[in-house]
């Protein structure tokens, strides 16, 4: 015959025994839950952080090699004016840069294929108009794609007097596989 144990009916040491179990996997699954809270946190922080500095890195290249250039400076020769040096600055950043002009076309690209760069999809009128807007001129779209999130700085390019020249887009791919 089956007998239903009551708690009351088990011996004291039973008793602290199973609550000492209890209390524990309780602070085990509240120490688990803050710790993934935390590393989520940190995560996004330091993915943030870190698209921050590659932009502010290339665009103080950027402006270096505007500076430099022969080129009269306008959005009809970023073309030129980058033609040679785009795989460096991507390669020395490790970071995929994208260069349109201020409707939104792409001149030049960093990414490595066969098609022609001019393929490439524009940027939409409303991340266009979110830049020319906001204080900064820059603007970060974030998307999931399969699960994985995919951050896109835009910021517009400008010339030693402040006029605007193109944008700047910088895709970066967040990897929390170290996590």
């Amino acid at each position: 015959m089956l007998r239903i144990f009551k708690l009351s009916t088990l011996s004291l040491r039973v008793r602290i025994f199973l609550s000492m179990i209890v209390v524990i996997i309780v602070a085990s699954v509240l120490l688990a839950s803050i710790s993934i809270i935390q590393f989520k946190n940190e995560a996004m922080e330091y993915h943030q952080e870190r698209l921050e500095r590659k932009e502010n890195a290339v665009r103080e290249h950027i402006n270096f090699v505007l500076s430099t250039t022969t080129y009269p400076l306008s959005t009809e020769n970023l073309e030129l004016i980058f033609k040679d040096r785009i795989h460096e600055l991507a390669h020395i950043h490790n970071i995929e840069i994208n260069i349109y002009d201020l409707k939104g076309n792409l001149l030049k690209s960093s990414k490595e294929s066969f098609s022609v760069d001019k393929i490439s999809k524009p940027i939409p009128e409303y991340i266009l108009k979110l830049v020319r807007s906001s204080v900064e001129k820059r603007y970060v779209n974030i998307t999931t794609i399969n699960g994985i999130k995919n951050r896109s700085s835009f910021t517009q390019i400008k010339d030693d007097k402040f006029k605007p020249l193109g944008v700047l887009n910088l895709p970066y791919q967040e990897d929390d596989g170290f996590y």
